[in-house]
């Protein structure tokens, strides 16, 4: 299974190994890491994560 974390109300699934996701966020600019929002839109385009909205859960 791939592996996958949530981040707000996302659900983000690495689609490629770890190596390749660092060598692609070295690449960036340090104003396109600014935001972690942006470096997860970045990693979407390139196809490198897979990005999901899911449901708040209420306790």
């Amino acid at each position: 299974m791939p592996d996958s974390f949530t981040v707000g109300n996302l659900r983000v699934t690495k689609l490629v190994e770890q190596d390749e996701i660092d060598a692609f966020v070295a690449t960036l600019t340090p104003a396109e890491k600014t935001d972690v929002k942006d470096v997860i839109m970045a990693l979407h385009r390139e196809g490198m994560i897979d990005i999901e909205e899911v449901e708040a859960q209420h306790n």
